[in-house]
This record gives C-alpha cells, sequence and structure tokens, in this order.
C-alpha cells in the first residue's frame, strides 16, 4: 500500500508541473492571439460602471478605468469602453487590475469584443510583455475581432 501512494505521489510530482505550463502556454497564446485581433491592449484598473438599459432588450455597460500601463494603441490616463450585454446580465468587476484587449469605433470610443478579451494578471504574461513591450506598440493588426 505504501508503494501505491508513493507512486502517485511521485505521477503528480511530474503530471502537475506540466499541466501548470500547458495551462500558462494556452493563456500566454490566448492573450497573443487578443493582441493581434485589437486596437488597443492596457492594464486597467475598473473604477466605476454605468448600465443603460437599450430598447432592443439589452443592455450597455460602460466602464471606466484607470489605465495603468499601455501596451498597443494610444496611451491614456483614463478610459471608458462600452460592452452590449443580455438585460439583467450581472455586471462583474473589481479593484483587481486586468489586462483588457478593446476595439476603437470610427467615432474614436472603445468597445470590448467580447469573452477571450480581458485576462487576468500572471507571471507569464508580466513576463512576456516585459520582453516584447517596445514591439508590441509598432504592432499594425486588422483588428479582425472589431469588425
Amino acid at each position: 500500500m505504501k508503494k501505491i501512494i508513493v507512486l502517485l505521489f511521485l505521477l503528480v510530482g511530474v503530471i502537475h508541473p506540466s499541466l501548470a505550463q500547458n495551462k500558462a502556454s494556452s493563456e500566454l497564446n490566448g492573450f497573443i492571439q487578443a493582441i493581434t485581433n485589437v486596437h488597443y491592449l492596457a492594464k486597467l484598473k475598473v473604477t466605476k460602471v454605468e448600465i443603460t438599459v437599450q430598447n432592443d432588450g439589452l443592455e450597455k455597460q460602460v466602464f471606466f478605468a484607470e489605465v495603468l500601463d499601455t501596451y498597443k494603441g494610444e496611451s491614456h490616463k483614463n478610459i471608458s469602453y462600452a460592452m452590449l450585454v443580455e438585460q439583467g446580465e450581472d455586471v462583474v468587476f473589481n479593484s483587481t487590475p486586468v489586462y483588457v484587449a478593446l476595439c476603437l469605433d470610427s467615432a474614436g470610443d472603445y468597445y470590448w469584443p467580447g469573452t477571450g478579451s480581458e485576462f487576468k494578471l500572471s507571471t507569464v504574461i508580466d513576463v512576456w510583455l516585459a520582453e516584447n513591450k517596445e514591439k508590441l506598440m509598432g504592432i499594425v493588426s486588422a483588428a479582425n475581432w472589431c469588425k
């Protein structure tokens, strides 16, 4: 029985780092994909949300945030961006900083392009950004998520 328990611990010890590395790799790949498909990328701290009910059964949630760092697009101290959701959908935000990938419309307003556009802070992303920040400001993309 002791041998089985020892083998289980060894197996978990071998598998766990591999699973963590796959999760980090997947997270970074999603982040890089977002960068290439939007106009703007920044680290934000959301400070307020305003909700307006639309006539079409949707809600327009406008997020106001302090910009902690800009990685792609024009630099701002503060920013607002809109998100359209189904009426009654919960607004989820807190003061924890996040990375947000946004689109820019023809009027110059930012908007959230959808799922996969917000990322929690992580060591993997932080390291990648530190190594690639200069390159990011020069990236011109087709902004495919913004069409």
